[in-house]
């Protein structure tokens, strides 16, 4: 559906690094909503090569699927109305979230809103944003999503700040850190093996910008494959935005550092084994297209150590092993 559909731009979609479109892929009379993010709107990074990250977004979803972790939106590469890009599958939130519906018409979080291009704010007499003449191109408002299509909070409530040293039962802690006036607080993530197979998950993939808000409760869908995480109670766990994954050399960046050191259970173990077997039954092939041979061969590594040690990784000590911001 995603690869053979027509693809209409709907919207974009607020605080991202690159740019990232709501969009519908129609295909006969079925139609679905997703996320098109176009390689020519890629922003130049110094330690990923040019152009390759809507590549990677769809290395991830191949990889996450093949585990059985079900953790990454289905994704695909192909043409769209600003050339090739990635297009991922809409997350919804689960259908009994509450939505902060009064802070998403006053833009408090982002990702509730879309931009329409093609509406004039009726309050710029101009529309050039300036009270000038003429209409430009930043002459843009932001339009309301229905329920449907709105996001439920980043981080899905499974990451949190607390005060320094009160981690509350049923949560991890990851780092302690001050707050914005200064005040000792904690990072914390929940202890949901959902959330672990999210965290097993960007070990594999070398996931370079695990934010808490690229986590989000979606639905259950017959289509997801089998999982840790789709067997734990409560709706599934989704990742986005992974653009920068799969490189050659060690740049995991997370917020869920809260396992570090610990066994890895049964049911991840086996997930890396149907990795592992994905990969010599004709998953590398693909990702060839996609990734360096080189990159390919690091992430057979990674699974491959992973296995044989069966304990999460402790965060490096040379370099940042958080996101920043890590919201």
């Amino acid at each position: 559906m995603l690869s053979r559909g027509d693809l209409e731009v709907v919207g974009r979609i607020s605080g991202s690094s690159n740019v990232t479109l709501l969009a519908t892929c129609r295909d006969g009379g079925t139609a679905v909503r997703c996320v098109y993010k176009p390689v020519r709107g890629e922003r130049p990074l110094h330690d990923f090569p040019d152009g390759t990250l809507a590549g990677r977004e769809v290395a991830a979803s191949l990889v996450s699927r093949a585990g059985g972790w079900g953790v990454v939106p289905t994704t695909v590469l192909r043409d769209g109305p600003l050339g090739p890009g990635s297009v991922q599958r809409w997350v919804h939130p689960p259908r009994d979230a509450p939505l902060d519906e009064e802070a998403a018409d006053e833009g408090v979080v982002d990702p509730y809103r879309a931009v329409d291009p093609d509406h004039e704010d009726p309050d710029d007499e101009g529309g050039d944003d300036e009270g000038g003449e003429g209409p430009d191109e930043a002459d843009r408002v932001e339009e309301d999503l229905d329920d449907e299509h709105l996001l439920g909070e980043p981080g899905a409530g499974l990451v949190d700040v607390v005060p320094q040293g009160e981690v509350p039962a049923g949560w991890r802690g990851v780092l302690e850190a001050w707050g914005p006036y200064g005040e000792p607080v904690t990072l914390v993530h929940a202890d949901d093996p959902r959330l672990l197979s999210v965290a097993v998950f960007d070990v594999v993939a070398n996931n370079a910008d695990r934010k808490a808000g690229h986590l989000l409760l979606g639905r259950p869908a017959a289509a997801d494959p089998a999982s840790a995480a789709a067997r734990a109670s409560g709706p599934p766990v989704h990742g986005i935005d992974h653009g920068l994954v799969l490189h050659a050399e060690g740049k995991l960046r997370t917020v869920l550092w809260g396992w570090a050191g610990e066994p890895l259970p049964d049911v991840e173990l086996e997930a890396l084994d149907r990795l592992r077997a994905a990969l010599r039954d004709g998953l590398e092939d693909e990702l060839q297209a996609l990734l360096t041979g080189r990159e390919v061969r690091a992430l057979r590594t990674r699974v491959d150590r992973l296995l044989r040690g069966a304990v999460m990784p402790q965060p490096p000590e040379h370099r940042s092993a958080v996101p920043w911001p890590v919201f």
